[in-house]
């Protein structure tokens, strides 16, 4: 009887590690909501607070060489970004204006990081994860909403 209790148990075990095997979306049309838009100033903010990190860890895995740490303005930055991100309900030039703003700081961090590469740091000391955010989020990220800004300009 006693190994009878013993099996069944292992079985119930069993049952209730493959119960949990994820999320499904039943719908084509579900999405999850964590998407957002290219041109969103909370997703500019996050990839120059980004770019800022992979700096600092380039930076200082090679400090004697470089000289001088490049500038990256973050407390202006987040400053300008505050500004807007704490209203209520910011009027669209204004969001606009923000998103005008954290452009140049995130490209001027895509070019210090460009040019401490050159300069001879190594992208093995960054993370996958950072790594995969230079590559994927910054760059596409800049470019798409530059372009964004231009067709809106010309309109």
């Amino acid at each position: 009887m006693h190994r009878r209790a013993i099996t069944k148990k292992k079985e119930e075990e069993e049952v209730f590690e493959t119960k949990n095997l994820g999320q499904l979306l039943a719908d084509a049309t579900c999405t999850p909501a964590d998407i957002r838009y290219s041109n969103d100033l909370g997703l500019l903010n996050e990839a120059r607070r980004q770019t800022e990190k992979i700096l600092d860890r380039l930076w200082q895995s090679g400090r004697n060489r470089f000289g001088d740490k490049p500038r990256t303005y973050r407390k202006k930055a987040r400053k300008d970004y505050l500004k807007v991100a704490r209203k209520r309900r910011p009027t669209r030039s204004e969001r606009q204006a923000a998103i005008e703003k954290q452009l140049p700081y995130l490209n001027r961090n895509l070019s210090s990081i460009e040019k401490l590469v050159n300069a001879g740091a190594s992208l093995t000391c960054l993370s996958q994860k950072k790594y995969k955010n230079l590559l994927v989020l910054c760059r596409n990220l800049s470019s798409t909403t530059m372009d964004v800004f231009k067709r809106n300009l010309k309109n």
